[in-house]
C-alpha cells in the first residue's frame, strides 16, 4: 500500500483523492463497515489521520457512521449509482429516436442528464452523409445557461438546485431566471452560450413520476437556428423528447 501511496504522489495526483479511493475500495472485500483501525492499517496512516478521513467522507455522504462507531457506505454513494442506473436506461432508450432526429433535422442531437450541479452530455448523433457535422464530446459538463442546462433548471425548479449550479456564475442570475420562465412558456430553450457561433436547442424528457430525467437537444450553427425552419426543428426536437418520455412511462401532459 506504501509504494501505491508513493507512486499516486509521484504522478503528481492528489493524495486525499487517492486515499479516498483506497477506503471506498476497502468495501469490494465484501465488508459492510469500517472502524478507523481498519482504514489506520491498510493505508499504514495513524488512528487521527484516518479519523479525519472518515468523519470528512461522513460529512460529504460519501459514507454515514453508525451509532457503533462504524462507517458504512452512505447516501452519496447511493444517488450516485441510481443516477448511473437510470441514465443508463435513459441514453439506451432515446438512442435510435436520437439517430432518428438527427437524421431528420440535417443536425447534430445530443441527450443530456444532470449530475446535481450541471448538465452533462451523454450520447451525440451526427446526421448521415454530410460533410461537416457538430460535435459533442460525451461526458462535457455543459455551461449553466446552455440550452440543456436552462432547461433542466426550468423543469427541476428548486431553488437550492438553480443556487449550485450558478455558484461560481453569479454575473449570469438574471440572465438565467428570465430564461428559465421563457422555457416554461414555451416548452423548450435555447442558447448561443456552447461556443462562438454555435448554439443550441433542448426540450425536456421526463420519466414516469413527472419528474424531467434528460434533455434531448439540436446543436447548430446560430445562423441555422435563426432561420425560418427553426420552429419546425424545435417541433420535430419536442416530438423526439415525447416519444422518449411515453418510453420511460411518462403519461402525463406533453410540453407544447
Amino acid at each position: 500500500m506504501t509504494e501505491t501511496v508513493l507512486r499516486t504522489e509521484a504522478t503528481g495526483r492528489l493524495q486525499v483523492v487517492a486515499r479516498t479511493a483506497q477506503i471506498l475500495r476497502m468495501f469490494d472485500t465484501g465488508r459492510a463497515d469500517l472502524r478507523i483501525n481498519d482504514v489506520a492499517d491498510e493505508l499504514l496512516i495513524g488512528r487521527t489521520s484516518a479519523h479525519r478521513y472518515l468523519q470528512s467522507m461522513a460529512a460529504e455522504g460519501l459514507l454515514q457512521q453508525g451509532a457503533d462507531g462504524s462507517y458504512r457506505l452512505g447516501p452519496l454513494l447511493a444517488g450516485l449509482g441510481a443516477t448511473m442506473l437510470s441514465s443508463t436506461r435513459v441514453v439506451e432508450t432515446a438512442e435510435p429516436f436520437l439517430a432518428q432526429l438527427a437524421e431528420a433535422s440535417g443536425e447534430t442531437a445530443v441527450l443530456g442528464i444532470w449530475t446535481g450541479s450541471n448538465a452533462v452530455a451523454v450520447l451525440c448523433k451526427e446526421p448521415p452523409g454530410k460533410t461537416v457535422n457538430m460535435t459533442v464530446r460525451i461526458g462535457s459538463a455543459l455551461p449553466v445557461d446552455s440550452a440543456q442546462g436552462i432547461c433542466f433548471l426550468a423543469y427541476l425548479d428548486d431553488e437550492a438546485t438553480t443556487a449550485r449550479a450558478l455558484r461560481g456564475a453569479e454575473h449570469k442570475r438574471a440572465s438565467v431566471l428570465a430564461r428559465i420562465a421563457e422555457v416554461l412558456d414555451r416548452g423548450h430553450s435555447s442558447s448561443g452560450a456552447v461556443i462562438p457561433g454555435v448554439g443550441a436547442i433542448a426540450a425536456p424528457v421526463f420519466d414516469r413520476t413527472g419528474g424531467i430525467a434528460a434533455t434531448v437537444a439540436i446543436v447548430s450553427s446560430l445562423e441555422t437556428l435563426q432561420a425560418s425552419h427553426v420552429d419546425a426543428m424545435a417541433r420535430s426536437m419536442r416530438a423526439t423528447a415525447a416519444a422518449v418520455s411515453r418510453q420511460l412511462g411518462y403519461t402525463g401532459q406533453e410540453t407544447a
